[in-house]
């Protein structure tokens, strides 16, 4: 896992855009708490953001976690990619 950087800026989050894991930590070892499904009628908010492991999805790269409670870690890809780019800069997802 890189070097953790954690901010504690409420930001919203936006809806997710696929079925996404929340877990106990920014990493895909770290045992997951809960599924969340696909839903436009529902935005999540954000407590923090720190980089942990790396996450795939299609073509969206990111090691940004999102913290969306004290120890409900989900992964930025999981989040409507618009959205996510409002975070802070320092947390800017790469698309490729």
């Amino acid at each position: 896992m890189s070097e953790q950087q954690q901010t504690t800026h409420l930001f919203t989050a936006g809806p997710i855009w696929r079925d996404a894991n929340v877990r106990s930590g920014p990493s895909l070892n770290s045992p997951i708490l809960q599924l969340l499904l696909p839903d436009d009628g529902v935005s999540y908010e954000a407590v923090g953001w720190t980089r942990g492991d790396e996450v795939i999805e299609g073509t969206i790269v990111s090691d940004i976690w999102l913290l969306l409670t004290p120890g409900r870690w989900c992964s930025a890809v999981n989040f409507d990619q618009d959205t996510m780019a409002g975070i802070p800069a320092e947390a800017e997802l790469e698309v490729k």
